[in-house]
């Protein structure tokens, strides 16, 4: 598979040296999940979050590299411990004409710290304009990774409704048409602070079929399908026009439990049994999955990450030993809610795994959108999903793992964990500002995870994509779509 992928590489590489030619053609996309909404605030979703990276744009970014990039902000300063100075980009307008000041910075941060976005910004405290194209950011406490936070909170224009009527931002492209649970297409912003986008239409399509999407795209009804492979082509053959490429990147899946839910899985003996009962090679052989195994939540390239010997899974005589120590000496009996997607290609070799300990798990399949909605209510009692960290250990610590407090801290915590020593090195952590001792006390953090196993992790999964031949595409680690880096071939002529 190594060998197959960086041939394939390279192939795209030589491809891409191609002249690209602006042809006026749709490109049609194929998401693995719908849109859950175009409102930047409202969500915390990766196939969202991949298509409205096109229609608004944060302050800063990252590059394809995970660099941090200037966006709106055109450059920033960090005075003291406690302040942020940013200075905006001048002449960007607003996909409705109106300029972009410094007012608007701030009305879209007040209203992101009003909504699920809040818990990139747990620590700001006041935000003051200094003028139309400065403003300053305050903090109770020191934050060092400030900078990788704001990159996952858009900017709208001031006054702009909860809930969103139309979406508005000053990205490459606009809103065209949106079809809740079918499609959503973006046209050109021409006057882009970045210039003209050379894509001239693209129509983002919700295929929750793994096998689906790549039938689409042998059929040349998409040209870019993410998360996908050819063994998702299943009895037959890929296209020669259809290209894979893979990298690693930043998604960790794991199983979460709802601590307030009573039964045995409250009990940290069952879910230690659930993590020594899985064998994840066997996962990744067996599903398709492009992933690799992994013993905690976070993939090592992220800050964070506690390096340690790797844990033998699968280990089935300890398995049943915990099970029988929590009371369960015959095994029991869970139900679990998964998405689509990842249901039909694991759920089979998971039941299969946690069967061999005695555990029998009826899994639950739903649409993406109801799963999501499902875990905001806290109605799940035991879930499968996956969680992104954007370069820094503590977006999963602080979202999901510190116990719910304020608008910020534990905002996607779903399974209602409570832990107060594990809050306590995560408070402390966030306003550590020398590298090292904050390495420290994260991986303290990451520590209490493994042993307590609030999330009991599956898997670090792999960026996949399905390419048409046709189509200049280049892989982020950060899973985004941004079709402003994208280009025709030379020589394309199909159009649609």
């Amino acid at each position: 598979m190594r060998k197959r992928l960086a041939a394939v590489v390279v192939a795209v590489l030589a491809f891409g040296c191609r002249k690209p030619q602006n042809v006026e053609e749709t490109l049609y996309l194929a998401m693995d999940n719908d849109v859950l909404t175009v409102d930047p605030h409202q969500h915390d979703d990766s196939a969202t979050r991949s298509v409205l990276c096109n229609v608004y744009d944060p302050l800063v970014r990252f590059d394809r590299q995970m660099r941090l990039v200037p966006a709106l902000a055109l450059s920033w300063e960090n005075p003291t411990d406690l302040s942020w100075r940013f200075r905006l980009r001048p002449g960007v307008r607003f996909h409705d004409g109106s300029p972009l000041k410094a007012a608007d910075v701030r009305y879209s941060l007040e209203r992101a710290l009003r909504s699920k976005a809040a818990q990139y910004l747990v620590s700001i405290s006041r935000i003051e304009v200094v003028d139309d194209l400065t403003l300053e950011l305050h903090t109770a406490t020191p934050q060092p990774v400030l900078l990788n936070k704001l990159t996952l909170v858009d900017i709208l224009p001031s006054g702009t409704p909860e809930p969103l009527r139309t979406a508005i931002g000053t990205g490459a492209y606009r809103v065209a048409d949106y079809q809740k649970g079918t499609a959503l297409t973006l046209e050109p912003n021409d006057a882009y602070w970045g210039g003209r986008p050379g894509i001239r239409k693209a129509v983002f399509k919700a295929i929750p079929l793994p096998a689906a999407r790549v039938e689409a795209l042998a059929k040349r009804e998409i040209h870019l399908a993410r998360e996908v492979s050819a063994k998702d082509r299943a009895g037959g053959e890929i296209p020669a026009h259809v290209r894979f490429l893979g990298n690693a990147g930043l998604v960790v899946r794991y199983l979460g439990v709802n601590f307030q839910v009573p039964g045995p899985l409250l009990d940290r003996n069952v879910r230690r049994a659930i993590f020594w009962a899985i064998d994840p090679r066997e996962m990744v052989r067996e599903s398709g999955v492009e992933g690799v195994p992994i013993d905690q939540l976070v993939p090592p390239s992220v800050f964070g990450y506690l390096a340690r010997p790797e844990s033998g899974r699968p280990r089935l005589d300890l398995a049943k030993n915990l099970l029988r120590e929590a009371g369960f000496p015959e095994g029991l009996d869970a139900t679990l809610d998964m998405p689509v997607g990842s249901g039909l290609r694991i759920a089979p070799i998971l039941t299969k795994q946690l069967g061999r300990a005695g555990m029998r798990v009826t899994v639950r399949t739903m649409p993406w959108p109801e799963l999501s909605a499902r875990l905001e209510k806290r109605e799940s009692p035991f879930y499968s999903l996956g969680w992104s960290c954007y370069g820094d250990a503590s977006d999963l610590l602080d979202a999901m793992l510190h116990t719910r407090k304020g608008p910020s801290y534990g905002r996607s915590n779903f399974g209602n964990y409570s832990n107060p020593a594990l809050d306590e090195a995560i408070e402390r952590a966030g306003g550590i500002l020398d590298p090292t001792a904050r390495r420290t006390v994260l991986q303290e953090a990451m520590r209490m995870t493994i042993e307590d196993l609030p999330l009991i992790p599956l898997y670090h999964r792999q960026w996949t994509y399905g390419v048409d031949e046709r189509l200049l595409f280049d892989l982020r680690q950060d899973g985004q779509v941004i079709l402003s880096e994208l280009a025709w071939a030379e020589g394309t002529a199909a159009r649609r």
